[in-house]
């Protein structure tokens, strides 16, 4: 079985794996990166390196001999937080501090947390970093509970307000605005374990290597406040009693398999959080070469297809992936694959990147905190940071958290094919840009497992994993897709609804039925709750005209919004299309593709539209759904039949919607085909 190779010297940590049959990579930790957090860089080991497998462990600890291959520069992927106006936690310092170079300046530390002026703002001289060097923070502001630094260079000679023993005047000739104010941590805490025991210095192999830290960041006010209240008294000599603005905790781990990151960022103090879990530089290069990336459910963006191998490496600006760029909008970005290719056209090495559909990291959540992007990429580095929240605001005590998976991956490659295990879930990625009518994904490990969809996919896949893998086709380019791998649970009697065969149909609410006239109902979008025992995908779907009318009914499904009890604004899962309403009988939407229906409640939607003549009558079921359903904030429509919500004015395809108001048609009777 492939095993870990730790090696460690104090805080420096090498990780060596199996890449592919001839050669073996190897990853340095470091416990104790600036700021003492966890980096993923050491002298050592500058870079990700590649090195013969035959390689002895004097040749790769604890320098790399110059048989190694450096394939990628990690030393600044530890991710920090960002609180909407800098970057902090991680190897950041908030970024709202003058640097002024004042030849014997002549002051000293009986003048730290003295407050200074250019006429109209006032500054905090924070450090006294040597003879000719001053340290300023710059003034915040409040905005709605918020503390905000502010991102300004002084207009004028700073004047002395109040603090100072030396009071002369400190020109801005010498100014260098926007340094990194550091510390910006403490109360750091670190524990490694290889295979659950502690991990002493020298060589070790095991099958997990797990680092736990944790840190506290300071409120910027609080540093400000106390600079001013304690003059003379360096920040770094009382960091734990200024107050904190959150708690990082950082999990990484490493398997055979790769590299996974776990980050929960816990409010101390409201604030606005714009955080990734995981940032990636672009590959190392070899000389002539360049870098192609994919990227799942991304069209154009920047100056790039990302639907195709995208040159990244003539990326010209900072590049957004915004829900206008998704194919899904209501998917965010969630992976990207990059390789490197050589001047003649091979593939040297790659990288597979992204977010698991955990805690805060599923698709529903993040598409309502990732409205202004969900990834972007620097232009200059060509470096991708993916985003879990941003511009989500956190009162006191609220935590966000993700995962996020890491994987080099060796050539030949058509596909990513992966298996990225947490420990406790499976998750099975497939992501292919050419078309292929049927191919194979080896996965011997999860053999008879059910595969359940994580968001949408555009492959034909089997609902279990076989004993000859998992085989798939990708009719239309790119094709792509995630699933849980999941045991059989303990035998019970099945679930009724939909747990028999691909081909049957169900009902997803049963019992006894009447007939529902839609008068009155032209174009008013009707959306009522509907509830599945497991996630289900869907070929067909049905109801039922027993009185003709004319025009023609659309319906399709929306999401639900945990967070409202409300079907999700976005868009639809899916539009069915439309029905002809002007006979009698069983009227069926065949699906171009496959539908997923998520576990748990979805919306099913319907409107009349077309031509308004004749209102149809559609077989509904009589008892409705025992769901509780929000009135609003007055008790005036609580009398009569209240069904579910509706949306007026829809007139074509279903898209992002706007409630009205609750409606009292019943639900019509809706039957589905599993795919």
């Amino acid at each position: 079985m492939p095993e870990l190779i730790v090696y460690r010297a104090n805080a420096l940590m090498s990780i060596r794996a199996r890449f592919d049959a001839t050669r073996d990579l190897v990853m340095p930790a470091n416990l104790a990166f600036p700021e003492s957090m966890v980096g993923m860089w050491h002298s050592g080991l500058p870079q990700v390196t590649l090195v013969p497998a035959t390689a002895t462990d004097a040749q790769v600890w604890p320098v790399v001999s110059s048989a190694g291959t450096p394939i990628h520069d990690t030393s600044d992927d530890n991710c920090p937080i960002n609180t909407g106006w800098s970057y902090v936690g991680g190897n950041h310092g908030y970024n709202v501090g003058n640097q002024i170079a004042v030849a014997n300046h002549g002051k000293t530390t009986a003048d730290v947390g003295s407050r200074w002026t250019d006429g109209t703002r006032v500054f905090t001289l924070l450090a006294v970093t040597n003879a000719n060097s001053l340290l300023f923070g710059n003034p915040y502001t409040i905005v709605d509970g918020i503390a905000q630094g502010a991102r300004v260079r002084p207009a004028a000679p700073l004047t002395h307000v109040a603090g100072a023993t030396n009071r002369t005047t400190v020109p801005i000739t010498g100014l260098t605005p926007d340094v990194q104010i550091r510390p910006a941590t403490h109360s750091h805490v670190v524990t490694v374990e290889l295979d659950g025991r502690p991990v002493p210095d020298g060589r070790r192999t095991g099958q997990e290597l797990q680092i736990r830290e944790s840190y506290l960041i300071p409120s910027y006010r609080g540093m400000i406040d106390a600079a001013q209240a304690n003059v003379g008294t360096p920040i770094a000599t009382i960091m734990p009693q200024l107050p904190p603005l959150c708690r990082i905790d950082n999990v990484y781990r490493w398997t055979p398999g790769g590299l996974l990151v776990s980050q929960t960022v816990t409010a101390l103090d409201r604030f606005a959080l714009n955080a990734g879990v995981t940032q990636c530089s672009a590959l190392t290069v070899p000389a002539g070469g360049s870098r192609r990336q994919f990227m799942p459910n991304v069209g154009g963006a920047g100056n790039l297809n990302w639907s195709v191998w995208a040159k990244i490496d003539t990326l010209a600006v900072l590049t957004d992936i915004t829900p206008a760029t998704l194919r899904d909008p209501r998917t965010p970005a969630a992976s990207m694959t990059q390789w490197v290719i050589s001047s003649g056209g091979e593939q040297q090495w790659g990288i597979a990147v992204g977010l698991l559909p955990l805690a805060d990291g599923q698709s529903s959540t993040r598409a309502r905190y990732t409205t202004t992007k969900c990834w972007f990429i620097s232009s200059t580095l060509k470096k991708n940071y993916p985003q879990l929240v941003w511009g989500r605001v956190l009162d006191v005590g609220e935590s966000v958290t993700g995962t996020a998976y890491r994987r080099y991956l060796a050539p030949p490659s058509t596909a990513t094919e992966i298996v990225v295990s947490t420990g406790v879930d499976d998750f099975v990625m497939i992501e292919r840009v050419d078309p292929v009518a049927q191919t194979r994904m080896p996965a011997p490990l999860l053999f008879h497992r059910r595969l359940i969809p994580e968001g949408p996919t555009n492959l034909t896949v089997p609902d279990r994993v076989g004993v000859d893998g998992i085989p798939y086709g990708v009719p239309v380019s790119p094709g792509y897709g995630m699933w849980r791998a999941e045991s059989d649970p303990p035998a019970e009697p099945q679930l009724p609804g939909a747990t028999y065969g691909p081909g049957s149909y169900f009902l997803p609410l049963a019992g006894p039925t009447r007939a529902s006239a839609y008068t009155g109902a032209f174009q008013r979008l009707l959306l009522h709750p509907v509830f599945l025992a497991e996630t289900t995908p869907v070929d067909r779907a049905c109801v039922e005209v027993t009185t003709a009318g004319t025009g023609v009914v659309r319906h399709g499904v929306y999401a639900h919004d945990p967070a409202t009890g409300r079907p999700a604004l976005l868009g639809p899962i899916a539009d069915f299309g439309t029905l002809s309403v002007v006979t009698a009988g069983v009227k069926e939407s065949v699906l171009s593709a496959p539908v997923v229906l998520p576990a748990g409640w979805h919306w099913y939607a319907l409107v009349w539209q077309g031509t308004a003549t004749t209102a149809p009558t559609l077989l509904a079921d009589a008892a409705g759904e025992p769901t509780a359903l929000n009135l609003g904030a007055s008790p005036a429509t609580m009398s009569g039949d209240r069904f579910g919500y509706q949306v007026t004015g829809v007139t074509g395809q279903l898209g992002p919607i706007a409630i009205a108001e609750v409606h009292q048609f019943p639900p019509p009777r809706v039957a589905y085909r599993r795919a």
